[in-house]
């Protein structure tokens, strides 16, 4: 026979102890993207930051097929324009080195056919090929002269109430351009501001960001002389993304060069590299300088002003970012200021070689 054992009385519930804990409700992760969204030249379905989707496709018939250059008959809009952003991260992988590699022209011409781009490889493999040889100013180098690029840069840094207006005014202040530019709409960066710089890459001691534009201006070289590049660049405010990514990556060279870092003498500035103007009066290419005042007044006003204010700017495949702290590591790029480190909210460090 089974013996049933008496069971002692389940312990009353203890009340729910009170719940004290404070959440930051307007802590958020911003971009450049984020900052301009909202201005009219820029619709929100845009893919890319520097491609408008109005008028996505086939250049508009304004001569013969035959005389239209193929940078210009190019197809337009986003899509076109992340798959020239993916073939330049790419070909920055390989040395950029398209013209002197028949193999790398016939990997390129593959790639055309896989996304639907056949039609136009030929004239692509020409296109780039130009592109990765001429001279860009600023640096004073070809982009298949550069040694150990670092492409697609990711960078993290926090930003404390950070008001858009702030960072217009400094801009219009301290950056070339007409003073004429869409205001930036009416938002605060708070939490992390983040982003992917296209390429970062050191030549001569100096440092530089560099980010390609695939807008289309027109179906000629003379389309996209200076004036007409300084026009695109007020319009969709490349200023402000000027002085983000500038911001980053002082930033990082600060906390990688520690005392030895000088940023007039080793901080280039940005290049903005309009692709299809490359054969154009300008060269397809605006400089920002790196304005010293520019970057302090950022970087005090980001909340965390200071080489060891407990944050750095964080760079690289490997960034991660957290509410209260992150770090990782990875490749160091030309002298030493190279990607792989995120920074947390509360506190985060860079890592590399």
């Amino acid at each position: 026979a089974c013996t049933r054992v008496p069971q002692a009385a389940a312990p009353a519930l203890r009340d729910d102890p009170p719940y004290a804990a404070e959440f930051d409700r307007d802590w958020s992760v911003g971009s450049y993207s984020g900052l301009v969204r909202g201005i009219a030249a820029l619709p929100a379905e845009a893919v890319r930051d520097d491609e408008p989707a109005a008028g996505a496709g086939p250049a508009p018939a304004g001569a013969p097929a035959a005389a239209v250059a193929p940078r210009h008959a190019f197809p337009r809009g986003p899509l076109a324009g992340n798959f020239l952003h993916d073939q330049l991260e790419w070909l920055a992988g390989e040395g950029f080195d398209l013209e002197r590699a028949p193999a790398l022209q016939q990997q390129l011409l593959r790639r055309c056919e896989r996304q639907g781009y056949g039609a136009q490889g030929a004239g692509l493999v020409a296109w780039l090929g130009a592109v990765l040889r001429s001279p860009l100013p600023g640096p004073g180098c070809a982009l298949r002269d550069l040694v150990a690029p670092e492409p697609e840069m990711e960078f993290w840094f926090p930003a404390r109430g950070l008001e858009a207006r702030h960072i217009d005014r400094l801009c219009r202040d301290h950056l070339p351009g007409p003073r004429e530019r869409p205001p930036l709409p009416e938002r605060a960066l708070h939490g992390m501001v983040m982003g992917f710089a296209d390429l970062v890459f050191e030549h001569g001691g100096r440092y530089w960001v560099l980010d390609y534009k695939s807008n289309h201006l027109g179906t000629r070289d003379a389309d996209y002389d200076a004036a007409a590049l300084a026009a695109a660049m007020a319009e969709h405010r490349y200023d402000v993304q000027a002085a983000l990514y500038l911001l980053a990556l002082h930033r990082l060279l600060r906390a990688r060069l520690g005392a030895a870092y000088d940023p007039a003498r080793q901080l280039g500035g940005a290049v903005y590299l309009f692709l299809r103007g490359i054969d154009g009066p300008a060269a397809g290419c605006v400089v920002v300088p790196a304005a010293p005042a520019l970057l302090e007044a950022l970087d005090a006003a980001v909340g965390m002003s200071g080489a060891g204010a407990g944050a750095g700017a964080g760079a690289g495949a490997g960034a991660g970012a957290g509410a209260g702290a992150g770090a990782g590591a990875g490749a160091g790029a030309g002298a030493g200021a190279g990607a792989g480190a995120g920074a947390g909210a509360g506190a985060g460090a860079g890592a590399g070689p």
